[in-house]
């Protein structure tokens, strides 16, 4: 009598009591590990699959150190945008030259007409700091915007407070447009746009892992974009309704945060659905290379473009995360007056991942050229018969199911079930 457990133990009469007893032991699929002899177990971990993962994971993780740590080891500022004014626009253009000649060159020093000219750059965030100096007194005033963040406002205060000690000056630092007193140290943006982020790609990859990198049709794929475009603007209202009506960080533009949220979502979502319908997996870890290991240290949040060190400096603002980040700002704390050039970085974003996306697209659904042999057609040298012929179709039915996609093998098995089985009993009986 054969081993069954209690879930299998059944009887037509419902009224009869059947006996049933437990089995212990792995459930079916498993087995213990001493029936598999050790050398399985370590040509398992050293296969190339298992060891190019291990390096892979450990390349990724080396470099998120080293990136984080790079931009942040040694915040240095470069090139704060300040405008100078002064009585006249002679001694106010004299006064930039010298904070032009600073070295390493910390502010860009621009000129103002007049005090009030400097004021109003600062408000529409043209300019990031405004100097205003009165040499009929021996106090200048710095005019910041700690909306920018309040590295850069410190970082512009330590600078020009240096000037002013060397003159015998003294400086006074005024807040032209202030956090809101629940965006700590304005960094609430920053932390918006990573969860946005880190919600769109990993949509995209998750799904990718579930169903297939590519769709099983063209209509399948374009299914696939809806879905991301309505959970991007999901995503986009819930992170609106966080910093907003929760907890009151970035408050009175709701529906515009809520908009761009659903950009930053679909930036992010589209590109790893291409990458991933590429590059497969490692179109996976590409993303999080772009979005997470130099992305996020570059955006923009704990220290600004100008306190940090190349390459950072320079591709935060052209990435989705950088972009993100000072369009939010732009739109609670400046009118929205530079939000257009962040718009246009998310959406080329969003262009490039489609593009990909529908470029593999073309190419699995329609694209190339390929031979199709009937019954005797097949070209002389590719006729194979018994085992050969077997494992060249074995091969074959393995290419179509990684062109498939992982989650259209269920698909796959109720198409081939009866057919496989028949193949199984005819070489059974070979």
């Amino acid at each position: 009598m054969g081993k069954h457990s209690a879930d299998e133990a059944r009887s037509d009469d419902a009224s009869v009591p059947v006996k049933t007893r437990q089995v212990r032991g792995p459930r079916p699929g498993y087995e213990r590990s001493t029936d598999e002899p050790t050398r399985e177990r370590v040509r398992e971990m050293l296969s190339p699959r298992v060891v190019g993962i291990f390096v892979a994971c450990f390349l990724l993780q080396a470099a998120f150190i080293a990136s984080y740590v790079g931009a942040f080891h040694d915040p240095k500022p470069q090139g704060i945008s300040v405008a100078v004014a002064g009585p006249t626009t002679q001694f106010a253009t004299q006064t930039a030259q010298r904070l032009n000649a600073l070295p390493d060159g910390p502010l860009e020093a621009t000129t103002a007409t007049s005090a009030q000219d400097a004021r109003e750059q600062v408000r529409t965030g043209e300019v990031q700091t405004a100097y205003i100096v009165n040499p009929q007194t021996t106090q200048d005033t710095l005019l910041v915007a700690t909306a920018h963040g309040a590295s850069l406002a410190s970082a512009a205060q330590t600078v020009l407070e240096r000037v002013d000690a060397s003159q015998q000056r003294t400086l006074r630092v005024e807040d032209v447009v202030p956090a809101l007193p629940k965006d700590g140290r304005g960094l609430t943006a920053f932390y918006l746009v990573v969860g946005w982020l880190v919600g769109g790609y990993l949509m995209a990859s998750l799904l990718g892992i579930r169903a297939g990198n590519r769709s099983r049709n063209f209509r399948r794929a374009l299914w696939r974009l809806g879905g991301a475009v309505v959970y991007a603007a999901a995503s986009g209202i819930a992170g609106a309704a966080i910093v907003d009506l929760w907890f009151e960080s970035l408050t009175g533009h709701f529906w515009q945060i809520a908009g761009l949220g659903t950009l930053v979502v679909l930036a992010a979502g589209f590109f790893t659905y291409g990458a991933a319908a590429l590059f497969g997996v490692v179109g996976i870890g590409l993303a999080i290379l772009i979005f997470v290991v130099v992305g996020n240290p570059s955006a923009g949040g704990a220290y600004s473009y100008e306190l940090l060190p190349e390459p950072w400096a320079s591709v935060g603002a052209w990435l989705p995360n950088g972009a993100g980040v000072d369009a939010v700002r732009s739109i609670v704390y400046f009118g929205g007056e530079s939000v257009g050039r962040d718009l246009m970085v998310l959406l080329a974003w969003m262009v490039l991942g489609l593009v990909i996306y529908f470029g593999v697209a073309a190419r699995v659904y329609w694209g190339m050229k390929r031979d199709v042999w009937g019954p005797g057609d097949e070209p002389a040298g590719r006729h194979r018969s018994g085992a050969g012929a077997a494992e060249e179709s074995d091969d074959a039915d393995a290419d179509d199911r990684r062109e498939i996609g992982d989650g259209d093998d269920e698909v796959v098995d109720q198409e081939s079930g009866s057919g496989a089985d028949s193949d199984a009993q005819v070489r059974e009986r070979g």
